[in-house]
């Protein structure tokens, strides 16, 4: 416990050092798999899943053997975890089940309370992955119930407060969450990963009271831990929260680096996370049971079949001419890159409405704008063209792919006013200023997919931070409104060119 909670806080290698030579040390089944256990439980920290999963099987084999109980369940516990993690929900289930059976087996009570609090703490885990904070909330008091009968398990205590004050800050309730994650940071150690998370927690909840004096002193020093300890989930929400945090206080040049520092550790944690949804086990576990009524319903097995062939072909036959249709716009954008060297930058199509402002000073901006129409503005030519050459530097720059641009964040780089900017985009952009800023992101993320193999490999949510949209949700719609496609279609359909080209040399 202490190599886990203090050792690989301050230096993980040597932690891991420390877990190997306990593991080769070790004189009985229990000490060798407790030791693989750490293993993993470290490996775990660093989102090396593969890695971890491998040391928690070994400790499962290994701890089969011995005739401690307690043990069993703990490492199904931590095996549930793992594979919760990566998506193979089924496999996380059924270790699940088998750890809370080993639990009732348990015979001291202490011992058992202990192994159902953590069981309870990972279905609070799977609820919160699911984003349903309410259930989480229930499971954690379950937990807590558990853990009023061992006193001493203060980092599991902890940790339970942690994922409490996690909860109600995702429900807005900032008084629970606050009074949750101070707990939590009274009771586990100072440089424990669970505590810098509280502290996290507590920044993020402070800035969205607009406490921004305490908000920036929680996040820093929830962030000192969380790169101390090198842990990348901590880190990505620290940076989130921080970039957020700037953002608000119109800290723009801070916000950019944390969001830039957001962006990096996002790439790299959804690389690990290319999750597997386990379906061939629910298929299997189908078709045995339709083995074994196999012989009572063959007639009715064979009436459904072939009503599901029928509607199968007729299914198979719409989407093989929505596919066609979607492959021709494909086709349309490229082709018309070659001719234009531009993707969608012809496109009329208006986004401004699709993605709402997302703070109080662009609404005023919008405002501003629809009120002052082109015919009420009095420019001169010479400032007319000086914004047009800032907006060209402005593209050429990829500035429109910061999160935070707004019609007010240009006028203070280019020190002239909104409506100028306005009226300047309308007349040599043809577009609003929102839809012309959608349309440079995904002509930019368009030229990167088609340009670079590293792109098509990100999920479509790290698409979205790279060319700064809030959301993924956000970036799907706007490029399927002006590409007729989804980001996901347009990246298989480049796929197959690549394929074709490959294929013909």
């Amino acid at each position: 416990m202490k190599t886990l909670t203090e050792v690989a806080a301050k230096d993980m290698p040597h932690a891991l050092k420390i877990a190997d030579s306990m593991a080769a040390t070790a004189k009985t089944p229990a000490h060798k798999g407790r030791s693989l256990m750490l293993s993993a439980n470290l490996y775990l920290q660093q989102n090396k899943n593969e890695e971890s999963i491998k040391f928690a099987e070994k400790a499962k084999d290994i701890l089969d053997t011995s005739e401690n109980d307690e043990l069993k369940a703990k490492i199904r516990g931590l095996l549930t975890s793992e594979y919760r993690i990566i998506g193979l929900n089924n496999k996380a289930k059924k270790y699940a089940d088998e750890g809370l059976q080993l639990a009732d087996k348990i015979a001291d009570e202490q011992k058992k309370a202990q192994v159902k609090s953590l069981f309870y703490q990972e279905l609070a885990y799977y609820e919160i992955d699911k984003k349903n904070y309410t259930g989480a909330i229930l499971n954690l008091n379950k937990s807590l119930e558990y853990l009023s009968k061992i006193p001493s398990d203060k980092i599991n205590l902890g940790k339970t407060y942690q994922l409490l004050g996690e909860s109600y800050l995702e429900l807005h309730d900032y008084k629970n969450s606050d009074n949750y994650n101070l707990k939590a940071i009274e009771i586990l150690p100072e440089k424990y990963v669970g505590t810098a998370i509280s502290y996290i927690g507590l920044g993020i909840s402070k800035t969205n009271q607009k406490q921004y004096n305490e908000a920036e002193k929680y996040l820093l020093k929830g962030l000192q831990y969380a790169e101390t300890a090198d842990h990348p989930a901590a880190k990505r929400t620290a940076y989130d929260g921080l970039a957020k945090y700037y953002e608000q206080t119109k800290q723009y040049e801070k916000a950019s680096i944390y969001r830039k520092k957001y962006v990096e550790v996002f790439k790299k944690t959804e690389e690990k996370y290319n999750k597997t949804v386990d379906k061939d086990y629910d298929k299997v576990e189908k078709e045995k049971d339709q083995y074994a009524s196999w012989n009572s319903t063959k007639n009715i097995l064979i009436i459904i079949a072939s009503l599901l062939i029928l509607g199968l072909i007729v299914i198979f036959i719409i989407n093989r001419r929505k596919h066609k249709e979607k492959y021709q716009k494909f086709k349309s954008i490229i082709d018309h890159y070659k001719e234009k060297e531009e993707y969608v930058m012809e496109t009329k199509v208006d986004t401004s409405h699709i993605e709402e402002t997302e703070n109080e000073e662009e609404t005023v901006a919008e405002e501003i704008e629809t009120e002052n129409r082109p015919t009420d503005i009095a420019i001169n030519k010479e400032t007319e063209a000086k914004i047009l050459t800032q907006l060209d530097q402005f593209e050429k720059a990829e500035m429109f792919n910061n999160s935070n641009v707004s019609l007010s964040y240009l006028a203070i780089e280019f020190n002239t006013n909104i409506r100028y900017i306005s009226y300047v985009v309308k007349k040599h952009k043809n577009a609003d200023f929102k839809s012309y800023i959608n349309k440079l992101r995904i002509n930019f993320i368009i030229h990167k997919l088609n340009t670079s193999e590293k792109y098509r490999r990100y999920k479509v949510g790290a698409l979205a931070e790279e060319c700064g949209f809030s959301s993924h949700s956000k970036f799907t719609t706007i490029f399927k409104s002006i590409t007729g496609i989804s980001p996901s279609v347009f990246i298989s359909f480049i796929e197959q060119e690549e394929a074709k080209k490959k294929a013909s040399n």
